[in-house]
């Protein structure tokens, strides 16, 4: 995503989409009550309205609406963005119902009453190179292989060793290292994957760093984990060798984020459910404050989003973080908790 105006003073900013997922963040930012603008197409009246025959063509025209809904299409990768017109061309009636629909390459200005800190944090954020990671678990006998997106934790492929560890020779051995080379090798070149990080018990992993070639050698990155299984992507988040890999994928960070909220709830420092929350907040004890999309998403729909907002704007005036979290994976581990959690101070 490209911010090609920003004036949160004046409540106004114009971004320009260019992937897919600057789609998923944009329909957390638009919300029922903004103005959306831009250049869209219309179809307009040529003629007397009240002549039968009069001609419908369709014509690109810039327009202001107000937006009542934002709908997020993951299958045919566009957001569509309705609400009814407020401003646009003397021939565009006000008042009638309009629709955006958003894809990379479209360009709108957003405005807002109030940009509040943690939505300027997400726009920033997603204007940052976000890169996606493939992750490699695997043993000498199985390897599951998943992609690392914006979106969450996908399990992409799986691969098991023809033979049992008993009978595990060299040659076979190699031949399945080979294997997983030819696996990454083949999803590495589906996506635009920034890196990869190959994890393995003991000294597996040495083995199949002898087999990688050049190209996935320089952009991996090999550490040990317990065993192969998602929650091994739990441990990845504390090895030093991915730490850094962190502040470029918004999911691990998230994860991370998640992570030190049940550190803190067993450690008693954390509030969770919005009344535990808004104590903590009004009291100047909310550190950190994480809300899932999922619990913004079930306030907008039954209208009380307003007191949400209203708890987080005062959680930053009072020096506090506030973070959305995006991911499924993150968010798994705060909804069970009300969708929204603070990392108190005392």
């Amino acid at each position: 995503m490209r911010l090609t105006k920003q004036d949160y003073k004046g409540g106004y900013v114009r971004v320009k989409v260019e992937h897919g997922d600057d789609l998923w963040v944009l329909r957390s930012v638009i919300m029922p009550g903004d103005t959306v603008s831009g250049s869209t197409e219309r179809r307009i009246k040529v003629g007397n309205a009240k002549e039968e025959k009069s001609n419908v063509v369709r014509k690109r025209v810039r327009l202001s609406i107000a937006v009542e809904k934002v709908d997020y299409s993951a299958d045919g990768g566009t957001l569509r963005v309705l609400g009814s017109i407020t401003d646009g061309p003397e021939d565009v009636p006000r008042g009638e119902h309009h629709s955006f629909v958003l894809e990379p390459g479209s360009e709108i200005g957003i405005t807002k009453l109030e940009w509040p800190g943690y939505l300027i944090g997400k726009l920033k954020s997603a204007t940052k190179l976000d890169s996606a990671l493939l992750v490699l678990l695997f043993d000498r006998e199985e390897a599951k292989l998943y992609g690392v997106t914006r979106r969450g934790v996908e399990e992409l492929a799986r691969l098991k060793g023809k033979v049992a560890k008993k009978d595990f020779s060299d040659q076979q051995a190699k031949n399945f290292y080979k294997e997983l080379v030819e696996m990454l090798q083949s999803h590495d070149s589906r996506g635009d994957y920034a890196h990869i990080v190959c994890g393995a018990p003991a000294f597996w992993k040495e083995y199949l760093e002898k087999e990688l070639p050049p190209e996935l050698k320089k952009k991996s990155v090999m550490t040990t984990i317990s065993a192969v299984e998602r929650t091994a992507i739990r441990e990845l988040l504390g090895r030093p060798e991915v730490t850094k890999l962190l502040a470029e994928s918004t999911t691990l960070r998230e994860l991370k984020q998640a992570e030190d909220a049940l550190e803190a709830l067993g450690r008693d420092k954390l509030a969770y459910g919005e009344k535990e929350v808004a104590e903590a907040v009004n009291t100047g004890n909310a550190a950190i404050v994480l809300v899932t999309e999922h619990e913004i998403a079930k306030r907008r729909e039954k209208g009380n989003f307003h007191k949400l907002e209203e708890l987080l704007k005062t959680a930053e005036k009072t020096r506090g973080e506030v973070h959305v979290l995006s991911s499924d994976e993150a968010m798994s581990k705060i909804d069970p908790l009300g969708g929204v959690v603070a990392t108190k101070r005392w």
